[in-house]
């Protein structure tokens, strides 16, 4: 019995952590386009982007959808390097 609720509980643990949003799609959740973030390797800005999503509307196992989102994206062009820099001085 002790078995049967461990293994439950490590399944559905596992689940519900596969629909968290985390990494550059997190670092913009509350921010809009163009908005400085922090990417991987420094200064970024939220750019437009396109996310995977779990669709349960069908039930499980959950179908993927294809979602508009934001992501922080490296400053790559010298004028998002200065945007996401200018913010960022300001916050301090």
């Amino acid at each position: 019995m002790n078995r049967l609720v461990l293994a439950c509980a490590l399944t559905f643990a596992t689940i519900a952590s596969a629909d968290l949003v985390i990494g550059p799609e997190a670092e913009c959740r509350e921010k809009k386009a163009g908005d400085a973030c922090r990417a991987d390797t420094g200064a970024g800005v939220c750019t437009a982007a396109k996310c995977s999503r779990n669709d349960y509307s069908d039930g499980v196992p959950p179908k993927q959808k294809v979602v508009d989102c934001l992501k922080c994206l490296e400053a790559t062009a010298p004028s998002d390097a200065g945007v996401a820099a200018t913010k960022k001085k300001a916050k301090k």
